[in-house]
């Protein structure tokens, strides 16, 4: 046999032993990557706080395991490749790490086992602010699952109750995050703020009331968008600052739909309204933002809230003209 045929010899049995070992399992895909942490949020909490983290390659193959200085988690869900939810067990407290079938990634700080450290539940946003049993209410906020779910369970979400609090309201079933919750307004809901419980159940460790109060109008109101309008006001300034407020009916009933309200800074172009700037209004409804230094008529526009536009109707502000 020639020197030439005895290499490629052992190149095609070197080739069918790589081939045989991939069929068994005994090497990772070429194609697997190493996973790698870039942050993870809270940094600190007690048993059941639900961290985020985020990073990349956690599905190239999937992470197989997390652990918090060593102690294993045993529920956690690979969100994509680059967030896996985790909740803590135990006192774990640590580094934390991520392991798929080519490699671990490490975090490279440690997270901290405390209670209620910073995974206390927020809520910065409930929408609907108002409305009737069986609406759908939409909770933002952070920190708002009780469980992250496994790989074969979805999360679970804190538990909900509306004033007077002494019902854990319904989930709707639509997917909820560590930023966002869906339930059901119950049958016997008062006026008052919404509580969402997840850890534990006490007020300033696993759980919080809303500072919007959810209002339950009685069944004999009848609204109209006239009588219950919210108004975005506007000015311009020198030094090219848009700014206004939401204006509140005079109805104490239809005060809380003014934070974190999309507002859109448009300019009339051609006969149609363009927009040149975008932002939120703070939690006692105003707004600034920054535009170009055009000439033309402004307007800001704030949408309704939801389908019960009476509730939290909003309209445009009279036009400003900037010469």
């Amino acid at each position: 046999m020639t020197l030439a045929k005895r290499r490629l010899g052992r190149r095609l049995a070197g080739a069918g032993v790589a081939a045989a070992s991939l069929m068994l399992g005994l090497e990772a895909p070429a194609f697997a990557t190493s996973p790698t942490i870039s942050s993870f949020s809270p940094t600190s909490g007690p048993a059941g706080c639900v961290v985020v983290i985020t990073g990349t390659n956690f599905d190239n193959p999937d992470v197989t395991s997390v652990d918090i200085g060593g102690t294993p988690v045993s529920a956690f869900k690979v969100v994509s490749g680059k967030e896996i939810w985790a909740t803590v067990a135990g006192d774990a407290s640590g580094t934390i790490q991520v392991t798929n079938a080519t490699a671990t990634a490490s975090s490279s700080s440690d997270f901290t086992n405390a209670n209620p450290g910073g995974c206390s539940p927020t809520v910065t946003f409930i929408t609907p602010c108002a409305g009737f049993a069986g609406m759908v209410v939409t909770i933002l906020g952070t920190n708002l699952l009780k469980s992250s779910g496994t790989a074969a369970s979805p999360p679970v979400g804190g538990d909900v109750r509306f004033a007077r609090y002494t019902a854990t309201a319904t989930h709707t079933g639509a997917q909820e995050t560590p930023k966002q919750l869906s339930v059901l307004v119950p049958s016997d809901a008062a006026d008052g703020p919404i509580r969402v419980s997840t850890f534990n159940d006490v007020l300033g460790e696993g759980a919080v009331l809303s500072g919007t109060a959810f209002q339950v109008p009685p069944p004999d109101v009848t609204c109209s968008p006239a009588d219950h309008a919210r108004s975005i006001t506007l000015s311009l300034r020198r030094h090219l600052v848009a700014q206004g407020r939401l204006r509140s009916a005079e109805d104490p009933a239809f005060t809380d739909c003014v934070a974190s309200v999309p507002v859109k800074i448009q300019r009339r172009v051609s006969g149609r309204w363009e927009t040149v700037g975008r932002t939120l209004t703070t939690a006692t409804g105003a707004y600034k933002k920054w535009i170009k230094d055009r000439p033309g008529k402004y307007r800001s526009v704030a949408p309704p809230i939801n389908q019960f536009t009476y509730l939290c109707f909003r309209t445009i502000s009279p036009v400003r003209t900037r010469s």
